[in-house]
């Protein structure tokens, strides 16, 4: 009561003074009666709001006025609360309150708004979160598995932590996250179930889904070649006379992309040659277009044998077109016959040459400084009596050297050409084991590009074969193009345990690639790796993994009727199978493991190039 009184009286004096000095003083402006109670007012809510609750856990009291010249009454969300008490709500949430606080004095009513939070009851609370997690994984499997397959599923993730998932089927199994597809005869239909976990709950969820019938798979491009005679295809070196006949497929049905071109067929490769199922190189009469937009007259069929998943060479080309290599040797899938026996698999690509859509360096050129392609080939080491070879090879420390271009049947070839690149590469070389200044040599940025493609897949041959070199007229050496990684990812069985799993420096290794073990040396070098290295990872290196489902799933009528024929999964004991393959069984477990040798091998990488 003093203190309400003390106020009046104050207000009262101001007034007073301020009403008698309105005769001499125009510009003020009087305090009325209703200021003084405005103030009053005020002055009791906020007397009052330091009593209000921030954080309604239980009922609550409000309190009463400070004397009885005030009325108050309090409502709650537009309900007047009876004995002044706030009622605690149970629920699952955070719930924000307006109470709304009336206060009278002398005549005059004023009503204000103050916010709260009435915190969620922590028993709700679990449950409702409980429950919003389960049905966002729900909504995930509902959503993401789609009615009708026509390959392997890749089956979701749960969209949020903590909540793990096990799939299985009624028909079929599950395998690393993959629902693996049966190739019925007829479209079948099977039910996918998932066991959801998040703490101590389980929840169950299933879904049905058709698997189309195998008739229904995507047909990939088919190539027919029909050789002269019906004659067979037997020699690396003379072509038998043939004719081709290309068919693509739109919705299945069948496009005539070349028919009858001339051409001839031989047999290519090196340890791929005495496989069963055998590579072959194709010459046109005329330059001819295969899937590209430049027409050239040579090219290849890959068998990829040796690969049990049939996707290395491709992932490798791949990560050389992400990368940017100037030249990446084309990869599409083809299912090959020849005199019309289907001969299974393969992948059409490139022949590495010079030409201006391939290898780009100048040609036919009578100069020393002219244009060079260049294998490093230790194959050579197989031949007893190399005075048979071509006058077109050449030893840097007893390490052999191809010339691939200039072509040794070319008029303009000549020894002193050779004798240019030799001394070229052996001044490379003593430069780097004198640790001096190869900028000059070399272009860095290719060799760094072409190391971590060798490197990310582990190819066993980055040191041994189809080891490519070119360089312009005036230019620079560089790396490229890539080659071969049939044999690479862990699929290599004549490498000792200890090379063969995802782990360790290969390229770098002195008995490997002697120019890499010499710049590994290099600060420098290493920091640009590093940089490179880093560009790279997260939208070109990372994806790699996931590139083996989306490429396999795009092959699946013809992975089938490849090992079908060619019946080699846990089967082949050749001395290129290694035994951790070898002891594999299932086409997918194949690319499993192809998965997870990637996987760690990309995590060992960014790890140890990140602390070079």
């Amino acid at each position: 009561m003093k203190k309400t009184a003390i106020l009046i009286l104050l207000a009262f004096v101001s007034y007073a003074f301020f009403a008698c000095a309105t005769d001499t003083l125009d510009t003020t402006t009087a305090i009325t009666t209703e200021d003084v109670r405005n103030d009053a007012i005020n002055q009791e809510y906020q007397t009052l709001r330091l009593s209000f609750p921030v954080a309604l856990v239980a009922d609550f009291v409000l309190p009463e006025a400070s004397s009885a010249d005030f009325a108050v009454s309090y409502s709650l969300d537009d309900v007047i609360l009876t004995n002044r008490t706030i009622t605690y709500v149970q629920e699952a949430y955070d719930r924000e309150k307006t109470l709304e606080v009336s206060i009278t004095y002398e005549g005059l009513s004023v009503t204000k708004q103050y916010v709260f939070m009435q915190v969620a009851d922590p028993d709700l609370s679990e449950q409702e979160i409980i429950k919003l997690v389960f049905q966002a994984c729900y909504d995930t499997i509902l959503d993401d598995i789609p009615a009708k397959i026509y390959s392997d599923l890749t089956l979701p993730d749960m969209p949020l932590d903590g909540v793990s998932v096990e799939y299985s089927s009624d028909i079929s199994y599950v395998f690393h996250g993959r629902f693996i597809y049966t190739y019925p005869d007829i479209e079948e239909t099977v039910l996918i179930n998932a066991t959801l976990r998040y703490g101590e709950e389980v929840r169950y969820v299933s879904t049905y889904v058709t698997m189309a019938s195998i008739d229904e798979l995507s047909k990939i491009p088919a190539i027919y070649i029909y050789t002269e005679g019906g004659a067979a295809v037997e020699s690396d070196e003379d072509y038998v006379s043939a004719t081709m006949t290309v068919v693509t497929y739109e919705d299945n049905e069948a496009v005539t992309f070349l028919e009858n071109a001339v051409l001839g067929i031989r047999l290519r490769g090196n340890s791929t040659l005495y496989m069963p199922k055998k590579p072959y190189k194709i010459k046109f009469e005329e330059k001819t277009a295969m899937f590209t937009d430049y027409a050239r007259k040579d090219w290849v069929l890959l068998a990829n044998y040796a690969d049990q998943t049939l996707v290395r060479n491709y992932l490798a080309d791949e990560l050389s077109r992400g990368v940017g290599m100037a030249f990446s040797p084309i990869s599409v899938f083809v299912d090959l016959y020849l005199n019309g026996e289907y001969q299974g698999n393969y992948m059409l690509t490139d022949q590495v040459e010079a030409a201006s859509s391939r290898v780009d360096i100048e040609k036919e050129s009578p100069n020393l400084d002219t244009g060079y392609l260049v294998e490093l080939d230790k194959r050579l080491y197989d031949y007893d009596d190399w005075s048979l070879l071509d006058d077109n090879w050449f030893l840097v420390e007893g390490i052999p050297f191809v010339i691939k271009e200039p072509d040794w049947d070319d008029d303009t070839y000549s020894i002193d050409q050779l004798y240019y690149i030799q001394d070229y590469f052996v001044t490379l070389l003593n430069t780097l084991k004198a640790k001096a200044d190869y900028t000059d040599l070399i272009d860095e940025d290719t060799f760094i590009d072409w190391f971590i493609i060798e490197e990310v897949m582990k190819n066993v041959d980055s040191g041994y074969s189809s080891v490519y070199f070119y360089k312009d007229a005036g230019g620079k050496l560089k790396m490229g193009p890539i080659w071969d990684f049939d044999l690479s990812s862990g699929n290599y069985g004549h490498l000792e345990p200890a090379l063969r799993g995802p782990e360790g420096w290969y390229t770098s290794r002195q008995d490997k690639n002697i120019f890499f073990y010499y710049l590994m040396q290099y600060s420098t070098f290493r920091s640009h790796l590093k940089v490179r290295w880093n560009e790279l990872y997260e939208t070109v290196i990372l994806p790699l993994p996931d590139k083996i489902y989306e490429t396999s799933d795009s092959i699946m009528l013809s992975r089938y009727q490849n090992f079908e024929m060619w019946d080699v999964i846990g089967v082949d004991t050749s001395w290129y199978i290694a035994p951790e393959i070898h002891a594999i069984d299932t086409y997918e477990g194949q690319l499993w493991f192809l998965y997870d040798f990637l996987t760690q091998r990309i995590a060992w990488l960014n790890q140890n190039i990140n602390n070079l």
